[in-house]
């Protein structure tokens, strides 16, 4: 017997989250964030020049949709460290405003403000530390 697509998806996005201490699921990808809520999650941890895979859930819209049923957690991105969710962008930028996102990845914050404008051009971001993730998941 053989699982079915969803099935499948489920399995991967599991896996991926298994598989990476930091994963966000995103809308675009680090250097090229298409949309501004992944653009503000992205340079909070960027900011905290915290290493995470991150993976788009734009080419296929069932990765959306089994993310969502499994995290049950209805928006985009979805920050997740060590197999645990820890939110979207609002809650991601107030967790680096108080510190605890760095304390939750186990990094020292920096005495940096909150990021609140979407990410610069790609070459601003030279030097960051993102993993990107084959996307098994479409």
């Amino acid at each position: 017997m053989s699982s079915t697509p969803t099935n499948s998806i489920r399995d991967a996005i599991a896996s991926a989250i298994s598989d990476h201490e930091v994963i966000l699921f995103m809308k675009g990808t680090p250097d090229a964030p298409a949309c501004g809520f992944s653009a503000r999650t992205v340079a909070a941890l960027q900011a905290l020049d915290a290493p995470f895979a991150a993976v788009d859930v734009l080419p296929d819209a069932r990765i959306r949709q089994e993310l969502s049923s499994l995290s049950n957690w209805p928006t985009i991105p979805q920050l997740f460290v060590r197999g645990e969710l820890i939110g979207g962008c609002d809650i991601v930028i107030e967790m680096y405003e108080s510190g605890e996102l760095a304390q939750t990845l186990g990094i020292e914050q920096p005495p940096a403000p909150a990021p609140t404008e979407a990410a610069g051009p790609a070459g601003s971001q030279a030097g960051s530390r993102f993993a990107p993730v084959e996307n098994r998941l479409g």
